[in-house]
């Protein structure tokens, strides 16, 4: 690499900055082309659909705005919610925030859920809709390879130009932001595989309705396919607000070509997809 440390300060700014640009590029492409293509499948209800979109936080909400339309919760200010009238059919996930007692947050309720969630994405795991952690793990660190290259040439040239008293701040500063670069690519990584991104684009398409107009009865599955946003405006907006009060829920990147959808899905989701 000693033609690195040869070059001047500024060609070689305009070289990595470059070469910083490409990996970018590369780290969108090599997710979305050399992800699992998985098996076609289907899901059956709002647990699948939100965590195949967006994860446990996902699953949370959806759950959350589904007790919320259905008076099961109730809003008990400053972002927080409240068991409201019980009775009513519920699911094993849904019991679990209804048993809870008194106002609690939303990092509570999903404390209450995380096993729950984890069931459902074991079954799409099995189904070939999602990747397992190891696949996850492989696929996140071949996104992050391109990365990792330049900041080894980086820091060759760095400790080259220190060496000869060159000032290398705007370098480091370069390098800096290819490894928060890296770290994101890296740690929001699209868990789905081939099939799964387009069977939740598929889904996206059928709900555009309900991202612009949720009735009471699919609310939750709104917020399961395009987050609780869908519910500002709306009698049940308390739920997008105990999202913003507990996190800013990012979901799943879209690396993949996540897609939009789900009117089919609307009341009841019956089975979505092929």
């Amino acid at each position: 690499m000693e033609i690195f440390a040869s070059w001047t300060g500024p060609d070689f700014l305009v070289f990595y900055a470059v070469m910083l640009v490409t990996c970018v590029f590369l780290g969108l492409w090599i997710p979305a082309n050399l992800r699992d293509s998985g098996r076609k499948g289907s899901v059956q209800d709002l647990e699948e659909v939100a965590v195949l979109s967006g994860g446990q936080e996902r699953h949370t909400d959806a759950i959350l705005a589904d007790l919320f339309t259905r008076g099961g919760l109730v809003d008990a200010g400053k972002g927080k919610l409240r068991v409201g009238r019980t009775g009513f059919d519920a699911g094993d996930a849904e019991r679990a925030v209804l048993a809870k007692v008194g106002d609690f947050k939303l990092s509570e309720a999903r404390k209450s859920l995380d096993t729950h969630a984890k069931r459902v994405e074991a079954r799409l795991i099995r189904r070939g809709l999602m990747l397992d952690a190891g696949e996850r793990r492989k696929l996140g660190f071949l996104s992050i390879l391109p990365y990792l290259a330049l900041l080894v040439i980086g820091l060759y040239r760095q400790q080259a130009g220190a060496e000869a008293g060159e000032p290398t701040g705007f370098l480091v500063a370069l390098m800096t932001v290819t490894a928060v670069f890296a770290a994101m690519r890296f740690f929001k990584t699209n868990p789905r595989t081939v099939t799964g991104n387009e069977l939740l684009r598929e889904i996206e398409d059928q709900g555009s309705r309900m991202k612009r107009a949720p009735q009471a009865n699919e609310a939750g599955y709104a917020v399961a396919i395009f987050g609780t946003g869908v519910l500002v405006g709306t009698p049940w907006e308390p739920v997008h607000a105990a999202r913003q009060a507990g996190s800013g829920d990012a979901g799943y990147s879209g690396d993949g070509g996540d897609g939009d959808g789900g009117g089919g899905c609307g009341g009841g989701c019956g089975g979505c997809g092929g």
